[in-house]
């Protein structure tokens, strides 16, 4: 069922002429049809998991730790896309790599929550005693939209406060299916980040304020936690430091003992999940990105994993051992990115054996309440210091108040709380952002492969350029700043 779902939810893309927004009314009947009953509508919702899984598995993931600067790029495994990411070098003509490939797959998923946007209301007039069911496909479908739209943001823009009025450019804020006659332009990222939260408060009373009925599918405090994350790009620490206590309130901190299990054996240590994506039958792309049993693109940087003391949890999903099943590499010790790589023995059906994807999680939400609090006009530095405590205690195994943090001032605790953020959220695709949204330069440690040892802001190149295919079909698009001159160079 979710293999129909995708390749209808899918149709009104594939049947375009040009643009990737641009979106023909063939097919229409199907679709309808499609939406006709309870079952179509539960099954878009699946289908609409897993393009949201592609999405982020193919491409959020990697752009948020490949441009920062804690990955080693292995440039003799790692294809021409990965490195032009890495080396900071995109330009419009790489239709074949991240300019075109972010864009499609993003739009894909904006396009399929339109859908049921679209058609799930039709349905409460038809199967009134089936409110809740629809309400939750809406609210799944708004929020989804709303997360999307902010992450093609992260990727094609500036950060929000790069101008003073956030009226520089966004991306297309799309909110319906687009006939031809619709301009499909870029708005500014303040209008971008009106939508989005929109999305997201929408999805919220859809939702009501509920707990995780499960993590692998939105929910009230999905939204919550996202309007967090949302507002710290804003930098509106008062509303990330409401919405993030909130979700503190309501989910703990996953146990020191099950934190490795958390990230490599997913179907049985959900953990303090509060939204991911099941990789059951998909969802390799970061598993062969990471994997050193196969082609392996990226590993940890070693002066990065060398900050992390040793008896720090967090480490050890930076070495691979090994296991029985993959002979030759039997008891071997790489350095990877273990937090996308299954154990295999601990699963005797190969399929049982998951490393999901983390979209949202409890431990972020410390980590962004302690830079709110620090950061505000209402500042409680003691307040983000426990925050930051409670994260380290559990890496290391101790008690809160054995933590001692060494500042003067919230410029230094500000940085105390950068450094554990690097290390709890690593490779997890926030780091890039990260710098991006705080206006700091790439620096890459002296072994780096990159050909792009630092990268100074501001430039034009923390931001993605629109890809040639869709500048030559979309009359209204306008080009990311500063590509149009790289192109004439």
């Amino acid at each position: 069922m979710k293999k129909i779902a995708i390749a209808i939810l899918s149709l009104l893309i594939t049947c375009s002429c040009e643009s990737f927004l641009d979106v023909e009314k063939l097919g229409v009947n199907t679709i309808e049809g499609f939406f006709s009953t309870i079952e179509g509508l539960k099954s878009a919702g699946v289908g609409l998991h897993s393009e949201l899984l592609e999405f982020y598995d193919n491409v959020y993931l990697k752009m948020g730790d490949v441009q920062g600067d804690k990955v080693y790029a292995l440039r003799s495994n790692a294809g021409e896309a990965i490195l032009l990411v890495y080396d900071f070098e995109s330009l419009e003509s790489h239709d074949g790599g991240f300019p075109y490939t972010a864009w499609n797959k993003g739009y894909n998923v904006i396009t399929n929550a339109n859908e049921i946007i679209l058609y799930a209301p039709k349905l409460l007039e038809k199967y009134p005693r089936q409110a809740e069911v629809v309400n939750t496909e809406l609210g799944y479908a708004y929020f989804v939209r709303g997360c999307v739209l902010f992450n093609l943001c992260n990727i094609y823009s500036q950060p929000y406060d790069f101008t003073s009025d956030a009226s520089h450019l966004g991306v297309v804020p799309v909110s319906q299916i687009p006939s031809f006659e619709d301009k499909l332009a870029r708005a500014s990222i303040g209008k971008c980040y009106d939508r989005v939260i929109k999305d997201l408060e929408t999805a919220l009373e859809y939702f009501g304020d509920d707990t995780v009925p499960s993590v692998y599918y939105a929910s009230g405090l999905a939204c919550e936690a996202m309007l967090a994350r949302v507002y710290l790009y804003m930098k509106d620490y008062e509303s990330a430091a409401k919405y993030s206590s909130l979700v503190m309130s309501k989910v703990s901190l996953t146990p020191r003992s099950s934190y490795v299990d958390m990230f490599r054996q997913a179907q049985n240590t959900p953990g303090e999940a509060i939204f991911r994506l099941n990789t059951y039958d998909e969802g390799a792309s970061m598993r062969s990105l990471c994997d050193p049993t196969g082609n392996q693109d990226i590993r940890p940087d070693e002066d990065f994993v060398n900050t992390f003391s040793d008896d720090d949890i967090r480490k050890k999903l930076m070495t691979f051992v090994g296991e029985k099943e993959d002979d030759p590499y039997e008891g071997e010790v790489f350095s990877a990115v273990c937090k996308y790589l299954p154990y295999k023995g601990i699963e005797a059906a190969k399929e049982n054996r998951r490393a999901d994807h983390f979209v949202l999680r409890v431990s972020e939400m410390y980590l962004i309440h302690a830079e709110a609090l620090c950061l505000g006009k209402e500042k409680d530095l003691k307040a983000a210091e426990d925050d930051v405590k409670a994260i380290r205690a559990r890496a290391l195994g101790v008690d809160p108040g054995s933590i001692a943090l060494s500042y003067s001032n919230a410029a230094e605790l500000d940085r105390i709380i950068q450094e554990e953020r690097a290390k709890e959220l690593c490779f997890e695709g926030h780091r890039f952002f990260d710098l991006k949204r705080r206006h700091e330069d790439i620096i890459r440690s002296d072994k780096t492969s990159s050909n792009c040892k630092k990268l100074t802001w501001p430039s034009y190149r923390y931001a993605m350029p629109i890809a040639h295919l869709e500048m030559q079909a979309n009359p209204y698009m306008v080009q990311t700043e500063g590509y149009n001159e790289a192109m004439e160079q």
